[in-house]
């Protein structure tokens, strides 16, 4: 049988399952429903969208310089990278120096031909900590992750709630800055414009980077307009998912889009990590890597302990490190930041950043997760600022104004959000939204019959 026709028929049944599941709901005069009120809605919305956007900004200056390797020092403030004194002339003030760009940092590595000696040029650098100055930021820059889920959201908002993978892969090509996206999405896009569509733009067949983090760090909105709902975040991520990723890229998406649904109604983060299995097929790479991240947390209290044994497993293959967007060893450590931030704001960030890789992304799931479960009114001050700050736009300002205002955005997605509830069996009255009780249910496991590798 031919792969497509195999993932077809389990589209499909995942449909069948969706459908049934809401009949039984509508036909049920015992429905139970899990309450939750407008205004704790939007304020959980808020705490998410900001959440996702200060740990994005935050984490930036450490954005995939540590792989394989702890970021050594902690992030208590707002950070940015500065020239180092000894890379300066003589004679430079302290105040000028800091005035200096750090471009001459790696202008100065570019020069260097032997590669080691680039990067240990690059990590005396990246290591000391007085090569970062506090600051205070003025605008919320432009962030791949956040502004992938900003175009879903305007597909969404412009086509309805029915719309096609087709209809996003489609907005893509009309209002996408190419020049804006990497990895898996870059490889979708260029598959669009050959006319190779959803779900082959995905596959591993014509997306080589089909398990990287693309979908993982961008499936945040499909929790968020699907409160208590992980069935239809579910078939959410599976139309979306397979845009750009395949298999356990597409399960990562679906695995964190869980905990969003349930982060209205729980604030126990390792209940959350344990929910989250339910979406995905239990015999994927991805779910094997949550169950080890659970088991490395109960066995080690010191979080580095934890990301030694996980860094041994999923972080090496073949004797060398796996890809910088690998969404297994990344995505250990959204979990990371999630288990051993034992719900802090800034601890499950920092903890998220710290484990390294795409140690921006990584902590803004995670802090997303948390600022779900808080609200808006409990994240900190010190964070909370990004919530006035115009949002820079590069890659998608055909449809959005440059720069966004975050009303703009919030105000989208609770509209969005209130549709799905009521068209999926639930309703609002009173200022309360009642939304029918569900229950995780796992995707078929895709196979990957075109590299070898399943997992």
């Amino acid at each position: 049988m031919k792969a497509t026709t195999v993932r077809v028929i389990g589209v499909f049944l995942l449909m069948v399952l969706i459908s049934g599941y809401l009949f039984a709901q509508k036909g049920d005069e015992k429905v139970h429903y899990r309450q939750i009120s407008v205004e704790d809605y939007k304020d959980k919305i808020e705490g998410a969208w900001l959440g996702q956007a200060i740990a994005a900004m935050w984490g930036f200056p450490t954005e995939s310089k540590w792989q394989g390797e702890i970021v050594p020092f902690d992030l208590e403030d707002w950070y940015r990278q500065i020239t180092p004194a000894e890379s300066v002339p003589a004679g430079v003030t302290e105040q000028e120096r800091r005035k200096i760009p750090p471009s001459a940092i790696s202008e100065k590595a570019a020069s260097m031909k032997d590669p080691r000696e680039r990067k240990k040029f690059l990590m005396q650098y990246f290591n000391n900590k007085n090569n970062y100055e506090k600051w205070t930021p003025r605008e919320m820059g432009d962030q791949d992750d956040i502004y992938m889920e900003f175009m879903f959201l305007s597909s969404i908002t412009r086509h309805g709630l029915d719309i096609t993978s087709a209809q996003f892969a489609e907005d893509w090509l009309k209002y996408l800055n190419p020049n804006r996206i990497w990895g898996a999405n870059k490889g979708a896009y260029n598959n669009f414009r050959k006319g190779i569509w959803p779900p082959e733009s995905g596959s591993p067949r014509f997306n080589e980077y089909w398990d990287g983090i693309d979908f993982q760090i961008e499936s945040d909105l499909f929790g968020l307009i699907s409160p208590g709902m992980p069935v239809i975040s579910n078939a959410w991520c599976d139309k979306v998912g397979h845009l750009m990723n395949y298999g356990d890229g597409v399960y990562a998406g679906m695995a964190v889009a869980a905990m969003y649904t349930e982060a209205f109604f729980e604030s126990n983060p390792r209940k959350l990590a344990e929910y989250s299995l339910k979406a995905i097929p239990a015999e994927s790479g991805y779910a094997k890597m949550v169950r080890d991240v659970l088991d490395f947390h109960q066995m080690y209290p010191n979080w580095q302990d934890a990301w030694k044994e996980l860094e041994k497993k999923w972080g090496v293959k073949d004797g060398k490190l796996v890809s910088p967007i690998d969404v297994k060893i990344n995505g250990a450590y959204i979990y990371m930041g999630l288990l051993y931030g034992e719900g802090d704001f800034w601890k499950s960030m920092n903890i998220s950043m710290r484990c390294g890789r795409d140690s921006d992304c990584n902590p803004s799931n995670a802090a997303g997760i948390i600022g779900t479960i808080i609200g808006m009114k409990n994240i900190p001050p010190k964070w909370a600022v990004v919530r006035n700050l115009p949002i820079e736009n590069r890659a998608i300002n055909v449809i959005y104004p440059n720069p966004i205002e975050w009303d703009q955005i919030l105000n989208s997605t609770v509209e969005v959000g209130k549709w799905n509830i009521i068209q999926n069996g639930g309703y609002l009255e009173n200022g309360v939204f009642y939304i029918p009780s569900q229950s995780p249910v796992s995707t078929p496991l895709e196979r990957n019959i075109w590299t070898g590798n399943n997992q």
